[in-house]
């Protein structure tokens, strides 16, 4: 493991030679309060959240639909697939996005030791700290979580960020099936995607579609102020 995580220091540097003087700017408009105002409405922001990745051209792709829908989001990012591609998580972060935690191989973390789910998300969390994020947040992959992971991830110091809206775009469904999901989120949301684990161009067209309907409602995208950084 300690080769792999040498290896990754040199593809670091050299990726963010690349990346250049890029700098990580988030407007503050995209990190409104999400609770709920005096009149008991939420504010007008969507959470969009990606699962698995980094995930070459699918994870390229998503980010050009956001870019070209003035919108930001949270990346939850497996930690070997950063070792494998440090370069897409400087993009991610370099474009206004926050990259976060969800683990270094992406295990069921109900089913490990104590001792096991603290190594998982601290070496993802050591990836992340190389690549400059200070995301404090957390997603348990496949959203399995007990009183025990519940405890590692406090003692991380991380806040566990879930979803309220589900576009199982994992499955594939369909295009229109994952743009219709999109399509019935509201303000205050949290929605997850994925720009991993697979091929998502069903994803990727469902947030072409969607994302223009919903901005003509009125809706912004933002980052969940549980990953906000700062």
């Amino acid at each position: 493991m300690m080769c792999g995580m040498q290896m990754s220091r040199i593809l670091l540097a050299a990726s963010a030679a690349a990346i250049g003087s890029l700098t990580l700017v988030v407007p503050a408009a995209a990190h409104p309060d999400r609770a709920a105002g005096p009149g008991g409405d939420w504010n007008d922001t969507v959470y969009l959240t990606f699962d698995d990745g980094p995930n070459g051209d699918d994870t390229d792709r998503v980010l050009e639909v956001l870019a070209d829908n003035d919108a930001r989001a949270t990346f939850f990012a497996v930690g070997q697939s950063l070792e494998d591609d440090p370069a897409r998580g400087l993009r991610i972060m370099a474009e206004g996005h926050v990259l976060a935690n969800h683990t270094w191989s992406h295990p069921d973390l109900t089913e490990l030791s104590r001792a096991e789910v603290d190594w998982e998300i601290a070496s993802a969390a050591w990836m992340l700290d190389d690549l400059g994020s200070g995301a404090p947040c957390f997603r348990p992959p496949y959203g399995s979580s007990n009183a025990e992971v519940d405890d590692a991830i406090a003692d991380a110091g991380l806040n566990k960020l879930m979803w309220n809206v589900d576009t199982e775009d994992w499955r594939r469904p369909g295009v229109d099936a994952i743009a219709d999901v999109l399509l019935g989120a509201a303000p205050g949301d949290v929605v997850l995607m994925h720009d991993g684990g697979g091929d998502r161009s069903q994803t990727v067209e469902a947030l072409e579609i969607a994302l223009p309907r919903l901005a003509e409602r009125g809706y912004r995208f933002g980052i969940a102020p549980e990953c906000v950084v700062g």
